[in-house]
C-alpha cells in the first residue's frame, strides 16, 4: 500500500507545484471550504483532480488534491493538502474508509514540497509526515464541474508512527481543476528524465498562449509557445524558435521564464503517441545546449497560472 500511496504523493507533488495560490478555491454559502488535522484548520486554496496515475504500468488511479499553500513562483515553498485516491474512476459516492489495502478510495493527509517531487523514494514517504485514513466516511457529490466534498469521523494514523492517530476533516464545494498525466514511453531533457507532458494555456506577460510543455523529474519545464489555439491538434512537420517560440522555466520559477535564442522542433505522430524532438537550443544567461527527445502522449491538462 505505501508504494502505491508514495506513487500518489509523487504525482499530487507535480499537480500541487503547478498551483498558484493567486487562483483560489471556489467559496461557499453552505461549506466552509476548509480542511484539518486535528485541531488545526487550513483554507482550500486549490483544488485540482489529478488523472492518468499509473503504477508500474498496471492499475490506472484518479484522485482529488485539496491543498493550502503556494508551491510556485519565486516566493513558492510548501503546502499541506488532502488527497483521495481512487483506483480507477472519480466517481460520486458515500465510502467508508479503512487502512485495509484493497479498499478504495484512500485518503491521505500530508506536507508537499517541488523537492518531494525530483527527489523522491519510498523510505521518505514511509519516514515523513503523511497520514492515513482508517476508519470514517467520505461523500463526494458531482454536478458538471462542481465537486462537493464532506467528510464524517475520519481518523487518521501518522505513516512512520502508527500509534499516533488524529482526526481529520474535508468540506468543500465548488469547481476543480483538471491535470492529465500523460502515457510517457521515452522522453529526456538534456539527460534528465521527462515525467510528464502536455498542452495547456500559459500567461506570458498577461498574454494567453498555448504551450505545449515537458516537465522533468528535477522539476524543470521546456516549452515551445503558440499566441494562436493548436485548433487541429499539435502540428506535424519541422519548425524553429521562430515558428515556436522556446521557453525554458527552472525549478517550477514561473516567475522568471528563459527564452531560447534558438531550436529546432521536429514532430511527429503515429497513432496517439507523438514523437517530438528539440535540438541546438540556446538561453540567455545559460552556457549549455539544450536537447530534448520525447515519445508518448500529449493530453490537454489545466495549468492555473
Amino acid at each position: 500500500m505505501k508504494k502505491v500511496f508514495f506513487s500518489l504523493m509523487l504525482i499530487a507533488a507535480l499537480a500541487f507545484s503547478f498551483t498558484s495560490c493567486e487562483k483560489k478555491a471556489s467559496e461557499s454559502d453552505t461549506h466552509s471550504q476548509t480542511f484539518t488535522l486535528g485541531e488545526t484548520t487550513y483554507d482550500i486554496d486549490n483544488v485540482i483532480t489529478i488523472e492518468n496515475i499509473k503504477y508500474e504500468g498496471s492499475d490506472v488511479y484518479n484522485a482529488i488534491v485539496l491543498s493550502q499553500g503556494q508551491m510556485i513562483g519565486n516566493t513558492g515553498g510548501e503546502g499541506r493538502g488532502v488527497t483521495i485516491l481512487f483506483k480507477g474512476n472519480i466517481n460520486p459516492g458515500t465510502y467508508n474508509l479503512t487502512g485495509n489495502d484493497a479498499n478504495y478510495p484512500k485518503y491521505v493527509f500530508g506536507d508537499i514540497t517541488v523537492e518531494d517531487i525530483v527527489n523522491f523514494s519510498i523510505e521518505n514517504l514511509e519516514d515523513g509526515d503523511a497520514y492515513y485514513a482508517v476508519s470514517g466516511s467520505l461523500t463526494l457529490e458531482i454536478d458538471g464541474d462542481t465537486y462537493t466534498v464532506t467528510t464524517d469521523g475520519i481518523e487518521v494514523e501518522k505513516a512512520d508512527d502508527p500509534a499516533i492517530v488524529e482526526t481529520s476533516s474535508v468540506d468543500y464545494e465548488g469547481s476543480v481543476e483538471r491535470y492529465v498525466l500523460a502515457d510517457v514511453v521515452e522522453g529526456d531533457l538534456n539527460g534528465v528524465n521527462i515525467v510528464t507532458a502536455g498542452t495547456t494555456k500559459y500567461n506570458i506577460m498577461f498574454i494567453e498562449t498555448q504551450i505545449v510543455a515537458f516537465i522533468t523529474e528535477e522539476g524543470d519545464m521546456l516549452g515551445f509557445t503558440s499566441t494562436s489555439p493548436f485548433t487541429d491538434g499539435i502540428p506535424t512537420g519541422e519548425f524553429t524558435n521562430s515558428d515556436y517560440p522556446i521557453i525554458l522555466i527552472e525549478d517550477m520559477n514561473i516567475n522568471a521564464p528563459k527564452f531560447a535564442s534558438s531550436g529546432n522542433i521536429v514532430i511527429s505522430k503515429e497513432g496517439d503517441y507523438y514523437t517530438i524532438d528539440i535540438t541546438n537550443m540556446e538561453f540567455s544567461g545559460l552556457t549549455d545546449t539544450y536537447t530534448m527527445h520525447y515519445v508518448g502522449t500529449m493530453p490537454y491538462f489545466d495549468f492555473p497560472f
